[in-house]
């Protein structure tokens, strides 16, 4: 080998060293870049929370003041108190009868023909009965049933006691004591109309209370 021929191939390995070096480097310059283009992570869970928090700031007063009103304690306490009060009051109503006198209250009640039961009208006299009679704890009464002039004696006896025990029977329920209370028929023997005709039968038919003391 001519001195020459050594002189190139120590040439031609510098040379080959030299762009195995460049090659390394590119490939370690790609590599790089690589890692590089992975996209980070986001966190988006966090918000999603938060919005739907039920203690929010715009929750909360609305829950405040809804609720406030319905859940409050003295609600109950004043409607049993209004209760208490109202019953109070029917009490001092039913002891001051607006009637200065059983009379006044209207002392009699009427029947249709043969009848023991009691019309609207009876009803409603009997119900300012009670009235005065409760009012008057010291009063007894006494509840006569009448007839008009037809008919036998005893049929008319049996029929006026049919009409007094109907009239005592409902003003035991309106609160009359029954032992403040007593009956008695005179069937066809007290008329108080004396005319002889379908207007004088009329006021005949009646039960009358009366006081007894």
């Amino acid at each position: 080998m001519t001195f020459t021929q050594s002189k190139t191939s120590a040439s031609d390995l510098k040379v080959r060293s030299l762009a195995l070096m460049l090659v390394s480097s590119l490939a370690l310059v790609a590599c790089a870049s690589t890692k590089t283009a992975t996209p980070p992570i986001v966190e988006t869970t966090a918000p999603g929370v938060a919005a739907n928090s039920e203690a929010a700031p715009t929750i909360a007063p609305e829950a405040s003041a809804t609720s406030a009103p319905v859940a409050s304690a003295p609600v109950p306490a004043v409607t049993v108190s209004g209760t208490t009060i109202n019953a109070e009051a029917v009490r001092v109503q039913e002891s001051q009868s607006p009637y200065a006198s059983l009379a006044e209250a209207g002392e009699r009640i009427f029947f249709l023909t043969d009848r023991f039961d009691l019309t609207d009208e009876a009803r409603s006299i009997l119900t300012r009965q009670a009235a005065w009679i409760k009012a008057n704890p010291g009063k007894r009464v006494l509840i006569a049933g009448n007839c008009d002039e037809r008919g036998t004696r005893e049929y008319n006896l049996a029929l006026g006691a049919r009409r007094a025990s109907a009239a005592r029977d409902f003003l035991a329920g309106l609160g009359v004591d029954t032992d403040r209370m007593e009956t008695v028929s005179y069937g066809k023997e007290r008329p108080i109309d004396e005319r002889p005709s379908a207007e004088g039968w009329a006021v005949n038919r009646n039960a009358q209370t009366m006081l007894l003391d």
